[in-house]
C-alpha cells in the first residue's frame, strides 16, 4: 500500500513478495486525491512491478459514485490486471462506491463483516452481499450467514459499534484519513478548539498518513484565530 502518488516506493515490496510466489495486490490509497489520470499512471507502475491486482482505496471515505466509477473505469480501460475497491463509509456511500466499481469492470471488492474498521468503518461485507444479491450479482456467499456473523460474532467482540457519528462524517467530509481521528479529538480537548474545524483545516492542507505532528501545529494556530477573535470581540464591546 501506498500513498496513491507514491507507487515508485513499492516496486521493491512488489517484486520480493512475487518471488516468493505470493499473490500481490498494489493498493493505491486516498485515491480522491489523485485524478483518474493520476491513478492511471500510478498503476501502470505497478503493474509494471509484477502486482497481480491493484486497488482504489478511498482510505478517507471521501469519495462519490461518481468518483469511483470515473476512477475504475480509467484503470480497468489500461491495465491487464484485475482492479478492486477498498471503500471507507464516512459519507454512507461504502456499499453504493463497491457496487458502483463492479457495473465498471471491478472483480475483487473489500468488505468487513459489521463494518469494522478506521472512521465510521469499512463496507459491511453482510450488506454488500445483501445489496450484490439484490442486483443479481453471484458472489458465492449467503447473505444470511453474513448477517449471522456479524450480528453473534463480531459485534459483541466489537469495543464500540461502527456509527457514522460527527467524527467519523467529518472525515469523509473533509478527505482526512482515519489515523488522525483520535490524534484531533486529542488536540482538540488540549488546545480548546472544534475537532471539526482541525480535520476541516487538515483536509484544506490535504495532509496524508504519516503527517499527523501537523495536528498540533493546525491545533495552536487556530486556538490563536480564536483567541484574537475574542480580543477584538473585546475591544469592540468596549
Amino acid at each position: 500500500a501506498t500513498h496513491c502518488t507514491e507507487a515508485d516506493v513499492s516496486e521493491q515490496h512488489i517484486t520480493y513478495a512475487r518471488k516468493l510466489g505470493m499473490d500481490t495486490v498494489g493498493f493505491l490509497m486516498m485515491a480522491h486525491m489523485n485524478s483518474p489520470e493520476g491513478l492511471v499512471e500510478q498503476a501502470l507502475l505497478m503493474q509494471s512491478y509484477g502486482a497481480d491486482t491493484i486497488y482504489i482505496a478511498d482510505s478517507a471515505g471521501a469519495m462519490t459514485v461518481d468518483d469511483v466509477r470515473r476512477r475504475v473505469n480509467a484503470l480497468v480501460e489500461a491495465l491487464e490486471v484485475p482492479v478492486g475497491v477498498h471503500a471507507h463509509n464516512n459519507l454512507s456511500m461504502a456499499v453504493a462506491n463497491s457496487i458502483a466499481a463492479y457495473e465498471e469492470g471491478a472483480r475483487n471488492l473489500d468488505g468487513t463483516s459489521a463494518g469494522l474498521g478506521a472512521g465510521a468503518g469499512n463496507c459491511p461485507t453482510e450488506i454488500l452481499a445483501a445489496v450484490s444479491s439484490k442486483y443479481g450479482i453471484e458472489t458465492g456467499v449467503d447473505p444470511l450467514a453474513l448477517m449471522d456473523l456479524a450480528e453473534e460474532v463480531v459485534r459483541p467482540l466489537m469495543p464500540r459499534q461502527q456509527v457514522i457519528d460527527r467524527a467519523g462524517l467529518i472525515l469523509g467530509y473533509a478527505g482526512v484519513y482515519g489515523s488522525f481521528l483520535l490524534h484531533a479529538e486529542r488536540a482538540a480537548e488540549r488546545y480548546g478548539v472544534p475537532q471539526s474545524e482541525i480535520l476541516l483545516e487538515l483536509g484544506r492542507r490535504q495532509v496524508v498518513g504519516g503527517q499527523e505532528d501537523m495536528i498540533i501545529d493546525v491545533a495552536l494556530e487556530l486556538a490563536a484565530k480564536h483567541a484574537a477573535q475574542e480580543s477584538s470581540g473585546k475591544d469592540a464591546r468596549s
